[in-house]
């Protein structure tokens, strides 16, 4: 294989599939990357046996051909380069980078050895997306799942698509965080999975920027991910590919409080200030007591330390419904509050003990945070 390529595509291909190719003792292949030519298409592919990627761009290539070498060791080097054109000579054991001031040869291993990375592509079944809403919606809960061992239904994302909105549900059990997308049109079939974390992490990283739709192919077994620049110089295509986590995801509808007993609207980033610093004064269980008092219009906040000290601090509400106080790890607070995307939030409480509900005030975001409260 011999390609020829702009620098600037080559180092931007490098740095998205560097990031799934892992380091593996008993697999070292898995610590390289794939690279193959066929007719103006140079591809770079890497997976950790999970997750795959495929990342095509633009080149004048001369004969089809491929070959292996380590990640990212060459992400690293062609960033040094200063040259705009590089040119990629492969063969089965060395990879030859020529360009105006470079000549280097880098030992490469076999092809034939490099796990193939499957892929779904029925177009009939294909769903279409806006990438950034898509991704922007799973970043809101994606925090939230959990790292159980003997729960793997609840480590990954869950993802239901509907006929008219995709919901996506994330869970620890002391939380929860459901963002609803609206599709741009009627999807024809109705699908659910659940999306591993890191899967889900690399998808937010790798397109989250991206303009455009991307489709979605959904296999009992596995998901891909396909995105084509619309006006791409380079006519960038990404395929990500992911198996799924088999299990029943639980019913988590039920969680969510059909009404709470006591509601405010107040603003988003006096509220962020206020948690933060009372977490300086947050006790080993990370504790923070929360109130909202409707009659008086006031939310306050208090924290105590044995060690440091105590604190308290206020801010006006609107409101309805009775004084309400619960004590909330502070942490898992901040991050719901935090993926609300407007300037003010709604907070409904039912009592000490029941969840608190957190979502964006007087506006159609379909975001929901779920938060139960420490119990004494």
């Amino acid at each position: 294989m011999k390609s020829i390529i702009l620098k600037e595509n080559l180092k931007e291909g490098l740095s998205v599939v560097e990031r799934i190719a892992v380091k593996s003792i008993s697999l070292p292949i898995l610590n390289n990357i794939l690279i193959t030519t066929a007719k103006n298409i140079l591809e770079l592919s890497a997976t950790d046996l999970e997750m795959g990627i495929r990342y095509r761009i633009l080149a004048k290539n001369d004969g089809e051909g491929g070959v292996v070498v380590p990640a990212k060791f060459l992400s690293n080097f062609i960033g040094l380069l200063s040259d705009s054109q590089i040119t990629l000579e492969g063969s089965e054991k060395t990879l030859v980078v020529n360009s105006k001031n470079h000549h280097t040869e880098i030992k490469a291993l076999n092809p034939d050895d490099f796990p193939i990375i499957p892929t779904t592509q029925n177009e009939k079944n294909a769903i279409e997306v806006s990438a950034q809403d898509f991704c922007q919606a799973i970043g809101q809960v994606v925090g939230v799942t959990s790292q159980s061992q003997t729960r793997p239904e609840i480590t990954g994302v869950y993802i239901s698509f509907g006929k008219n909105a995709v919901k996506i549900v994330a869970t620890d059990s002391f939380r929860l965080a459901e963002a609803t997308l609206l599709l741009g049109k009627e999807n024809g079939s109705e699908h659910t999975f659940i999306l591993p974390q890191k899967t889900a992490r690399e998808l937010v990283a790798i397109l989250g920027d991206k303009p455009g739709k991307m489709k979605i192919y959904i296999s009992s077994n596995q998901v891909t991910f396909r995105y084509e620049g619309e006006n791409s110089p380079s006519q960038l295509h990404i395929e990500i590919v992911s198996r799924v986590i088999d299990g029943e995801y639980p019913n988590y509808q039920e969680v969510i409080p059909k009404q709470t007993e006591t509601k405010a609207t107040l603003d988003k980033n006096a509220l962020i200030n206020q948690i933060r610093a009372a977490s300086i004064f947050a006790n080993k269980m990370q504790e923070l007591r929360f109130s909202l008092d409707p009659k008086i219009k006031k939310a306050e906040i208090v924290s105590e330390n044995t060690d440091l000290g105590s604190h308290s601090s206020s801010l006006e509400i609107e409101g309805e419904g009775e004084k309400a106080t619960a004590s909330f790890n502070w942490r898992f607070f901040l991050e719901g509050v935090s993926q609300v995307r407007e300037d003010r939030v709604e907070i409904g409480m039912n009592g000490e003990e029941g969840a608190a509900v957190i979502k964006a005030a007087g506006s159609k975001e379909g975001y929901l945070y779920v938060l139960m409260p420490i119990k004494a």
